[in-house]
């Protein structure tokens, strides 16, 4: 039990990270476009609102698929249908 609670929070945290390289990216495009003085504090904020999002609908996701049965299947099929539309429009162009 203890293990598998350990593996799943590794996986979490592993996809939060690798989530959060696409925001820092977005994030600083966002703040070379300002002054010099205000990069810090939009890139802090911004950071820091996007953690907290992430953790927020991290947390809300997980009860949601706990507590609704038929949920955790039609993410999932809605998984195998975008990556499969990704790979049909790799391969078509």
């Amino acid at each position: 039990m203890l293990r598998t609670l350990l593996v799943s929070i590794a996986a979490i945290a592993f996809t939060d990270i690798a989530l959060q390289l696409d925001n820092a990216l977005a994030i600083s495009s966002v703040a070379s476009t300002v002054p010099a003085q205000s990069r810090l504090p939009i890139l802090a904020g911004g950071v820091l609102l996007a953690a907290l999002c992430l953790f927020a609908f991290t947390l809300v996701g997980s009860q949601l698929i706990d507590r609704i049965a038929w949920l955790k299947p039609a993410a999932g099929a809605t998984l195998v249908v975008i990556g499969a539309k990704l790979v049909w429009d790799y391969f078509r162009n």
